[in-house]
Formats: C-alpha cells, structure tokens, sequence
C-alpha cells in the first residue's frame, strides 16, 4: 500500500475542525487507511503473534500517518487487562536502585507492559498513599522495594488482587512474590570481612533506612557470637542530603569512637566520602583504618584506594522481578520467594583476609 492511499484522511488545522473531526483516529479510521478489518487491526497492534508480517507492516504504517494512539482503558474492560505495571522505589538516586529499575523496566517492556515509576524517598505513607492512587487506575501487577509496608498498603494490595512483586529483600512468606537477599546475612559478611582482614574495633556508619537497619543488626550480632566489642554506630537520616555525609559521619564517629580502626557503611557513596575524609585526617588506609561500603557501584573499584564493597546484582534482581511478575500476570504460577545472595568484594580499602 502506497502512501497516497492515507489521502481520504486528511488533517485539518485544531481551529477549523468540528467536534466530530477534532477527536482522535479510531480504530475503525486506522482499519479502514490499513485496508483490514478492526479485529485485524486490533490483533496487529495487541497479539502482533497473530497477523502476517504484510499486514502488521500496513497497519503500523497507518498508525504513523495517522496518530492513531491505542485505547490501552478500553481494551482492558474487554481483556481485564491494562498491560500497566505500577512500580515503586525509595530512589533512584543510588546506582543500585538504577539498575534494577531500569532492567525491570527494559524486561517488562519487551512484554509490551507499560511501567509507572514512583519514588516514595523511604518513607511508607508515601508509598501506601502513591499506591491508592495507582490502584485507581487498575494496573495489571504491582512491584514494591522491600517486605515492609504499612497495614493499610497490605490491606489495599489484598483488596486489589492482583500480582504482587516485592523487589531487593528475601522472604520466605511474602505477600505475593520476593526476589532480593537477606539484609541481616550480607550484614554478618561485612563484619566476618573486616574481622578476617584483622580489624578489632570495626564501626557502622549508616542510614535509618530499615535495610540499612537490618544489615546493622546482622553486623552486631556477628560482633556478639565473635566476642568482639560492640560496634559504635553513627545514624544520620535518609532524608538529609548526600552531599557531605560520609565526611560529617566519619568526623561523629572520630569524635565519640576514636580507637574505632575501621567502618562498615550502608553504600559505596557514603564509603566513599568516609575515604576523603579518612585521607584529610591523616589516616592510613587500610593500614590503620579499613572501610567497607555496600552495593558495589560504578565508581567503587576506582576510587583511590579502590573500595572493598558488599556487591548485589541489582539489574538481575530487577529482571528476575519482571520475569515472576510476568508470569504471575498471565496467570501461571511463578517462584514465591528467590534469593538472589550477595558477594564481599575485598579491595585495597581494607586489609588483605587473613593477614
């Protein structure tokens, strides 16, 4: 079909049309400039599986000249599905949160479901009241950060019953689905490493965030089963700027701790500033002060020293995610609960194990 058969088409100037010509192209307008019935058209632009390529060809060519948009609202009253997915994180200001976003995303898409970002800046009420008004627009699933939510957000996501997809922590009884890896473990590690590497006051510096709280505690208790002192802790808020944090930490720490000879922190970015800092003080590292960040992100294997880190796959952890929600959506039985692991990525920040 050549494009002068789009000519019994024409766009007229917004000012001259009537109220009849102003609306959109239907699908009945993009059927007819395609030379196909609706229900082809339609299967063309949803289940392109269905229709020859000759003719996905013509209709995707009418879609171009014409501006014909999908009325994704009106095929889910018929389907029961919007191909929506509405998805939450804390931020996406860490690497971390980037990655797995964006590989949720990237998988979901190839599906052709559409995603709804949100950003709930750690704070659950956010998050309950943002997911209300997603619920009202009736999205196929559901992706969370996290097992811990409010109980009005669990009471909102047992009436919606749809699929659920809690995303970087691991349960074994989630709601729905979980893909991450335990907190409290990855904790444990960080303070094994740094014990191995031969530090004996080993501090924490971290966020309020509850992650970063449950890394803490699997930290201290592995300080406790190991004999060791209990680690000092300098907490400061998620809501505070990046900027500065790690210096103004490790200052707080120096301050209240000062035989403290090493610190775990709560990410590579907060690492990094107690580095420079560590280095505007005089200290040695790693040979008088170890430090050991979390999340191995993009820049930690070139900062000077490089930065031993608690490396998580969060591109896998956002794939695997969209996979189970995939799944679920279609109504097959996915993995309730998926432990992703993590890994302690010794660097020169820290002494070499065992010495």
């Amino acid at each position: 079909m050549t494009a002068q058969s789009f000519d019994h088409f024409p766009l007229q100037p917004m000012s001259n049309r009537s109220p009849r010509s102003a609306s959109a192209p239907t699908l009945k307008d993009l059927a007819r400039l395609a030379g196909v019935s609706p229900i082809t058209a339609s299967r063309a632009l949803h289940r392109p599986e269905l229709v020859a390529e000759a003719t996905r060809a013509r209709v995707a060519q009418a879609v171009e000249q014409s501006g014909y948009v999908p009325n994704s609202l009106a095929g889910g009253l018929t389907s029961r599905q919007t191909r929506l997915v509405a998805a939450i994180v804390p931020s996406v200001g860490h690497s971390l949160f980037s990655d797995m976003v964006d590989s949720l995303i990237t998988t979901l898409a190839a599906q052709r479901y559409e995603t709804t970002l949100g950003i709930s800046n750690y704070d659950p009420s956010h998050e309950e009241t943002w997911l209300a008004t997603m619920l009202s627009r009736r999205p196929d699933g559901v992706v969370l950060t996290g097992t811990e939510h409010t109980t009005r957000t669990r009471r909102l996501l047992l009436n919606a019953d749809i699929p659920i997809v809690e995303l970087w922590d691991y349960t074994p009884h989630p709601m729905d689905v979980a893909i991450g890896f335990s907190h409290e473990d990855a904790g444990r590690a960080a303070f094994r490493h740094l014990a191995g590497c031969g530090y004996v006051r080993p501090a924490i510096l971290r966020s309020d965030d509850s992650r970063a709280t449950r890394r803490a505690q699997g930290f201290l208790r592995a300080a406790a089963e190991a004999g060791a002192p209990t680690p000092v802790q300098i907490v400061f808020s998620e809501q505070l700027p990046q900027a500065g944090r790690g210096r103004e930490a490790l200052n707080a720490l120096r301050v209240e701790a000062p035989d403290a000879d090493a610190v775990f922190c709560s990410s590579d970015a907060l690492a990094q500033g107690a580095l420079a800092q560590a280095h505007a003080l005089g200290l040695q590292v790693p040979q008088q002060f170890g430090v050991l960040g979390f999340g191995d992100q993009a820049l930690a294997a070139d900062t000077v020293p490089s930065l031993s880190t608690v490396r998580v796959d969060g591109a896998l952890i956002g794939r695997l995610g969209a996979e189970a929600l995939i799944l679920r959506m279609r109504g097959n039985v996915a993995p309730a609960a998926q432990d992703v692991g993590f890994e302690v990525i010794g660097r020169e920040s820290t002494r070499s194990a065992h010495i």
